[in-house]
């Protein structure tokens, strides 16, 4: 069986952007309502720093998903949501991989397109597993690759 989640190193990073961009958001509050006078960059820095984290925090918790790959079908479970969805391989309609040249060097992703009109999307900079899932993909359904 393949695994394929986010890289923890991923979540680091996009954890530490969202408590450092909260943390500056609250301070900037809390010192705006003990000041006197107040700036007009602290109202900047709240009406967007605050609500990005939030909603940033919030994609990434309901957006982690783990798949699993093997014996002829795809689960993908959301834990942060208590859902798991599973596909045969025939249920795919489509799959491609997009490769894209970057200055530090080549982004890739594959999108699959389930028949239900849903879509999984992994990306190899973000996610474990990535060169697996593309070889399982090419080994077992070559014929619904898109370029």
């Amino acid at each position: 069986m393949i695994v394929a989640k986010p890289k923890v190193g991923t979540l680091f990073s996009l954890g530490l952007f969202i408590a450092i961009s909260l943390g500056v958001a609250i301070y900037t509050a809390s010192f705006m309502i003990g000041s006197s006078s107040i700036a007009w960059y602290q109202y900047v820095i709240v009406i967007i720093l605050f609500p990005l984290s939030l909603g940033l925090a919030t994609k990434v918790i309901f957006g982690y998903k783990v798949i699993t790959v093997g014996k002829e079908k795809l689960d993908i479970t959301f834990p942060t949501r208590f859902k798991s969805t599973s596909y045969r391989i025939k249920d795919i309609d489509y799959w491609k991989e997009t490769q894209v040249k970057t200055a530090t060097g080549t982004y890739k992703e594959v999108e699959i397109q389930f028949e239900d009109k849903k879509q999984l999307s992994l990306s190899y900079q973000e996610h474990t597993d990535y060169p697996k899932v593309i070889n399982y993909l090419k080994k077992k359904c070559a014929k619904k690759m898109r370029s």
